[in-house]
């Protein structure tokens, strides 16, 4: 496997659809066991004790089922680092967001390729879109900077109606065409492919991924400041407005 350490964010928007238009509810069971790390490549212990201390956040015990999440800032504003990225491949993954209603209508936000290689960037939202990035990437040590714009990020100003500041997931997707998204029941067969960690009770947290089969939530880590669980009454709120809409859709289909 090929092994990176990184430090990056790019960005980019894709639309996206899946297969099934069922309602985006939160319906994570955690924890789930994981399995042992490759010799030669880091554990997940061992990520979370380099971003949050040692002993800080339990990889087995502090899994979080939490799969959306909103802006804990007023100006929206976030900043996603790549932490680590170990797989042989990294070149053709991808990590981002999506923001959406169900499984037949999202939005998907590339917000960094693969191969990024160093740096970090914020992403901005406001109301006419998503921005991200200035094109400048930390590549090197000291004031060195390169823009990656087109390669390693996707820069520019992004726009959808589906975009929302107070409600959205992440995702990862590999070059072999699985995409693991923040909530299971939106992956093939309600696969457990995301893993969350909240630092404390700061707004900084740490997504973990798989990519194949052996459960060791190392292949992508991801740290993102300053965002925060939606409050339970809003996701209450979310699923009712859901399940109106797709009372109305099945109503105008039997009018149809």
């Amino acid at each position: 496997m090929e092994f990176k350490t990184a430090a990056a964010i790019v960005a980019g928007m894709l639309l996206s659809a899946t297969a099934h238009a069922v309602p985006i509810v939160n319906t994570n069971v955690r924890p789930v066991a994981l399995g042992a790390t490759a010799a030669g490549e880091q554990s997940l212990q061992t990520v979370l004790d380099n971003v949050f201390g040692a002993g800080a956040v339990s990889a087995a015990n502090d899994q979080s089922a939490a799969g959306l999440w909103g802006s804990a800032t007023s100006s929206a504003t976030m900043i996603p680092t790549l932490i680590i990225e170990q797989t042989s491949g990294a070149s053709s993954q991808k990590f981002g967001m999506w923001f959406g209603t169900d499984t037949s209508n999202i939005y998907t936000v590339d917000l960094f390729f693969g191969g990024a290689v160093g740096g970090s960037t914020t992403l901005q939202q406001s109301a006419v879109g998503i921005g991200i990035g200035n094109g400048q990437m930390i590549i090197s040590a000291g004031p060195t900077f390169q823009s990656q714009c087109g390669t390693q990020v996707n820069c520019g100003l992004f726009s959808n109606a589906l975009i929302n500041p107070t409600s959205f997931g992440f995702y990862f997707a590999t070059g072999a065409g699985k995409t693991a998204y923040s909530i299971d029941s939106m992956n093939l067969g309600g696969a457990t492919d995301f893993l969350a960690f909240q630092g404390g009770t700061s707004t900084n947290w740490i997504f973990a991924f798989e990519d194949g089969t052996d459960n060791d939530f190392q292949d992508m880590a991801v740290k993102v400041e300053s965002i925060t669980v939606p409050e339970p009454g809003s996701l209450a709120l979310l699923g009712l407005a859901l399940a109106g809409a797709v009372a109305v859709s099945r109503r105008k289909s039997k009018q149809d």
